[in-house]
């Protein structure tokens, strides 16, 4: 049985930025993607794609046509992208509440639900936390 992996944004965005800043995260990230169990399945959802593209575009200053070919040949090539539908939404106002995440977050995790995911990469939300006893976050850099 496959497991289901969920990549938020931020991770994906160390996966693809080119900043000698942050090359260690970068590498780290790599790592993380090239050595992922061959039986895993990959999601993100649309959301990621588009906060992917906002953040390289609006604070890192990357061409349009550049995330664009970072989505389709790097992303969409390794993960499923699920859409966000009125129930994700629904159910990520119920995780909110109950787990006391942000909205987008919330809608991350739903989604992330949603398709089976039982690990969640972020480096947003508090590492370790379990969702409905069937998703965990983990934050990348320290579970190192």
């Amino acid at each position: 049985m496959k497991s289901k992996i969920f990549i938020d944004s931020n991770i994906w965005i160390y996966a693809f930025l080119e900043c000698e800043k942050e090359r260690a995260k970068q590498q780290h990230i790599l790592s993380l993607l090239e050595n992922l169990p061959p039986v895993s399945a990959v999601f993100v959802s649309v959301q990621v794609i588009n906060e992917f593209h906002w953040i390289l575009s609006r604070k890192y200053g990357v061409d349009d046509t550049a995330i664009k070919a970072k989505v389709t040949k790097g992303i969409a090539a390794v993960a499923n992208i699920a859409p966000l539908d009125f129930k994700v939404y629904q159910d990520a106002y119920r995780i909110r509440g109950k787990y006391n995440v942000s909205f987008w977050d919330s809608l991350i995790v739903a989604s992330a639900l949603d398709n089976g995911c039982t690990v969640l990469y972020s480096e947003d939300m508090q590492h370790g936390l379990m969702i409905d006893s069937k998703l965990k976050v983990i934050n990348p850099f320290l579970d190192a």
